[in-house]
């Protein structure tokens, strides 16, 4: 037996111990989530702002340096477009392509001047042609192929008449890198312009003339206009094919093609991830792509952000050694204070811890202390206060031996009324003496239907000897529920009211229907009257008092109030009384009862069984 004590206070001590250590722990652990929660917010939102500043301005730098190559692009393709525009410029091959001359020229004529048209689109200096292809509407085409002199052709390219489509409105169109072929059977990668010829006088589409230039030069002039570096370049045609590309682009699955117009947009996740800008060119409508790797942006920033690292770190430590020192002295007080709890818990009100501080853990103790010095007296007036409420239960007892004093009056007022011959006195005495004894209770909160039934019987008998002929009234009600559970005296201030409003400054007459049936899952008891009803305004506030439980100034009015309470406090929210306006211009008083018939069942089984 010793042995057990001793475990149990070992027991109790590492307890006590581990719960100061735990409450030690949690000052410590509140003073860092203080500490190192804004910290590493701050640090996290000045990296974070610091990164998005980068990123601005090396996007605004990068559009500007693409705008500045699709610039410098857009130049050379210009100068190759101002190649398809000679046929204009030359005069004697709009003739020969409308056949003003047809019959006079022999075909060395027609073929030196159509030699003339191609050397001077090969000499331009400018742009350095591989292959020229003339095909002709009404006379016969010419093509140049690469590495091969130029000769007369009946066969028109199919290929060539689709890029015509596109180049339909008088435009020159660019066609990005596809292969040729010469006569000699080499196969070449060029790039091509392509313009319709139109009449000057009748606009109608005379030729089609398409401008071949090695793919090389294209590739080798964006190289030398993307610069090198980290960045990725890429060019795409209108229809979204490859022109150009250097470098690796994290999305090169075709979905590039979607960026159109201009715009910067960050593609892919995490340390892989790069900022790109596209431009669209208006001339040649091809899209200029340029990628940087966000960790070549972000560089500066992350070093900056290691720094604002180290420097928490720091503060952290620093925070961690005086929540430490802190937490110790505020949780040694309060044990002190948790041990002399448990000395008052066991029943020792003598005791009395020192008070060290004038802080709040000071004024504490002191409060501990007097509180201890007052539980006696606090234990001896809870003694006093049992004794008081045992002798109101008594004098309530006895109470309710005085009515008895009234039910034998009335008993000897019946008898004598019925020795005189006075059957209402007798009728009135007797049901009076009903309603007095069920009023009583005799300790029951709760009566069957059927009784509250009969004393609304009894209650209507004495007002029908009052008001004569002046009242009616009927119930009906389902014989279903008659055993069905029911506050006491839930019916009788609802009908009086009835009657009291229906009879209204003593004229008039009035007829009352008590109907009692089911409505879904709830028992409804509806009062209905006659009488001159209410305005709408004054059953929105009639009903909001029940609601609010606000019991009227003056001595009347308090029984549907206090009615409706009694129901929502026995039953719930959902129960209680609503008045309405009924269909013969009266009121109607609906009581929302619970149907607890299987609950009564259930008890009278547990009762019996």
């Amino acid at each position: 037996m010793g042995k057990f004590a001793q475990y149990r206070s070992l027991w109790s001590r590492k307890q006590a111990r581990r719960a100061n250590r735990s409450l030690a722990f949690k000052l410590i652990g509140i003073n860092l989530i203080l500490i190192a929660v804004p910290l590493l917010l701050s640090s996290l939102l000045s990296g974070i702002g610091y990164s998005r500043a980068v990123q601005r301005n090396v996007g605004a730098y990068q559009a500007d340096a693409v705008h500045e190559f699709s610039a410098n692009l857009d130049i050379y393709m210009n100068e190759l477009a101002l190649l398809s525009v000679l046929p204009y410029q030359t005069p004697d091959l709009l003739d020969y392509l409308e056949r003003r001359d047809a019959g006079e020229a022999t075909v060395y004529e027609e073929r030196m001047l159509l030699e003339e048209f191609m050397r001077r689109i090969r000499v331009n200096g400018r742009v350095d042609t591989i292959g020229i292809t003339l095909q002709a509407q009404q006379v016969r085409s010419y093509v140049e192929p690469p590495d091969s002199p130029g000769r007369f052709t009946e066969e028109d390219d199919p290929d060539l008449s689709a890029f015509a489509e596109a180049a339909a409105f008088g435009e020159a169109v660019f066609v990005g890198p596809h292969s040729l072929k010469s006569d000699n059977g080499s196969t070449y990668s060029v790039f091509s312009a392509v313009r319709v010829i139109r009449s000057l006088e009748s606009g109608k589409r005379l030729a089609i003339l398409k401008i071949d230039v090695p793919s090389s030069d294209l590739r080798e002039r964006i190289a030398n206009l993307s610069g090198s570096g980290e960045r990725s370049v890429a060019v795409l045609g209108g229809s979204g094919e490859p022109i150009y590309e250097s470098g690796a682009f994290p999305d090169s699955t075709g979905r590039l093609a979607a960026y159109r117009g201009e715009g910067t947009v960050t593609l892919g996740s995490g340390r892989s991830s790069v900022l790109m800008t596209y431009v669209t060119s208006p001339v040649t409508g091809w899209t200029v792509l340029q990628a940087v790797p966000m960790s070549i942006l972000l560089k500066d920033a992350e070093t900056v952000n290691r720094q604002m690292l180290l420097v928490g770190l720091a503060c952290l430590a620093a925070s961690i050694f005086v929540s430490v020192l802190y937490a110790l002295r505020i949780t040694r007080p309060l044990s002190r204070l948790r041990h002399s709890m448990k000395l008052v818990e066991k029943g020792q009100f003598g005791i009395s811890i020192p008070v060290e501080s004038e802080d709040e853990i000071g004024h504490l103790s002191r409060t501990f202390n007097l509180m201890v010095s007052r539980l006696g007296t606090l234990t001896y007036r809870l003694y006093e206060t049992e004794i008081r409420e045992k002798n109101a239960e008594i004098a309530s007892l006895q109470s309710q031996i005085n009515p008895h004093f009234l039910y034998n009056t009335l008993g000897s007022i019946s008898m004598y009324a019925e020795l005189e011959g006075n059957r209402e006195v007798v009728s009135m005495t007797n049901h009076l003496s009903a309603l007095l004894r069920y009023s009583m209770g005799g300790g029951r909160d709760e009566v069957t239907v059927r009784e509250e039934i009969e004393h609304i019987r009894g209650y209507l008998a004495i007002q029908g000897i009052r008001y004569e002929e002046r009242l009616r009234y009927r119930i009906e009600a389902e014989p279903g529920l008659m055993d069905s559970p029911v506050i006491r005296l839930t019916l009788q201030p609802v009908v009086e009211n009835a009657i009291v409003h229906g009879l209204e400054h003593g004229i008039g007459e009035v007829g009352i229907v008590i109907a009692i049936g089911l409505s879904g899952e709830r028992i409804l008891i509806s009062v209905t009257d006659d009488g001159p009803g209410m305005s709408d305004e004054q059953l929105r506030r009639q009903n909001a008092k029940m609601e609010e439980g606000l019991l009227p100034e003056g001595p009347g009015g308090h029984g549907l109030v206090n009615v409706h309470r009694r129901l929502v406090l026995k039953y719930g929210s959902g129960f209680g009384v609503r008045l309405e306006r009924a269909e013969s211009g009266g009121i109607r008083a609906s009581i929302r009862l619970p149907d607890l018939r299987e609950r009564e069942e259930e008890e009278g089984r547990d009762r019996h069984g």
